[in-house]
């Protein structure tokens, strides 16, 4: 009996050493986990505010990708009808008031430049320069600069004989090509450099049909 009694007192102080350990350690777990929530809270809500502002973000990205690309420019080539030569063009479509210097623009401003990748698989023919399918507005003596200006607008193309070889179909061959120069308004120009445009076959004329031998707009025009 007193071995009992001894072993009961001894045994209820250390139950009740355990519960008031236990009890801490769950406490100390609450208070370390809810830092972690309030961290995790932090970025949701910014995600779910970004997510809410991204059509105005969206939408003024998309008119800075406007300023950066004012004008359209594309490229291609035809073959005379049961030949291998034709004409490989490039095609700048400028906005209102906006316009971009002639290939021979004089020095002080930069002028056009069409650059041509070679290739194994064509060459150009000729001259092996591009011509406007019309010519510049020239200014002879700017009024603000002094100097004599050559400028394209609306929409303006630009012609060089082209001969494909033995070496490729002409539905196979692209044609890698660099723009460099700028394109201006009436208060700022942007520059282009190294602007890429890539030609690829865009069919057959023949040069003998008056009416529709001539791809449209395909024949550098005369002034």
């Amino acid at each position: 009996m007193r071995f009992q009694s001894l072993i009961s007192p001894i045994a209820f102080a250390l139950t009740a050493i355990v519960l008031l350990y236990c009890q801490s350690t769950k406490s100390g777990t609450d208070s370390a986990e809810s830092p972690t929530l309030k961290t995790v809270a932090t970025p949701y809500t910014a995600v779910t505010l970004t997510t809410q502002e991204s059509p105005t973000t969206q939408s003024e990205e998309k008119t800075t990708d406007e300023s950066r690309k004012p004008f359209r420019l594309s490229s291609r080539f035809h073959l005379k009808k049961g030949t291998d030569e034709g004409y490989l063009i490039v095609k700048f479509e400028l906005p209102k008031k906006s316009y971009i210097y002639s290939l021979t623009q004089p020095e002080l401003f930069p002028k056009t430049k069409i650059t041509v990748a070679p290739s194994p698989h064509f060459s150009l023919t000729g001259k092996q320069r591009f011509t406007p399918d019309r010519n510049p507005k020239v200014i002879e003596s700017d009024p603000d600069f002094g100097v004599r200006l050559e400028k394209h607008s609306g929409v303006v193309q630009f012609f060089a004989p082209i001969k494909i070889n033995k070496t490729i179909t002409a539905n196979e061959l692209q044609v890698k090509i660099e723009i460099d120069g700028q394109v201006c308004n009436e208060t700022t120009c942007l520059p282009i450099s190294r602007k890429k445009t890539t030609a690829k076959f865009a069919g057959f004329f023949d040069p003998t049909d008056k009416k529709t031998g001539i791809p449209k707009k395909a024949n550098p025009k005369k002034n």
